[in-house]
């Protein structure tokens, strides 16, 4: 028994455990309730960044789709049927993703020279939080654009 003290003394190990001391059941719920915390912000971030994501990709999607319906109005020329004043309406498939979409025109006569259309672009399913995207355009028979 003797020697085994003298070993501990020697190669002080007594101050070693001294030293050591266990963490108490506070420090380990505090540093847990840190983790959680950490970890539900974090959970929190990327789930707004997918939704955020998400809105970035059908507003790019719908400026596409609104823009080739502006070209195609813009080419038909003032007077084609598709420019008549009214409202007006097609199903619009992206070929890429398959995502259905509305798309809504209305024309009305400001004067003698200038047409507003007015376009909305709709999701086709009535579950998506997603909004309507719109867009303006005056065509002028004077400059037949």
């Amino acid at each position: 028994m003797k020697q085994a003290k003298t070993i501990i003394k020697k190669t002080g190990l007594k101050q070693l455990f001294k030293q050591l001391k266990g963490s108490s059941l506070l420090e380990v719920t505090i540093a847990m309730g840190l983790v959680f915390f950490l970890l539900t912000g974090l959970a929190q971030m990327m789930g707004s960044s997918l939704l955020i994501k998400q809105k970035a990709d059908y507003h790019r999607l719908a400026a596409d789709i609104i823009s080739n319906q502006l070209e195609r109005l813009k080419s038909a020329g003032v007077e084609a049927p598709a420019l008549s004043p009214g409202l007006h309406q097609e199903p619009v498939q992206d070929p890429s993703s398959g995502k259905k979409f509305l798309l809504n025109w209305e024309i009305t006569e400001v004067n003698d020279n200038l047409k507003k259309v007015c376009l909305r672009l709709y999701p086709a399913s009535a579950s998506s939080r997603l909004t309507e995207v719109r867009a303006t355009l005056y065509f002028s028979r004077r400059l037949n654009f």
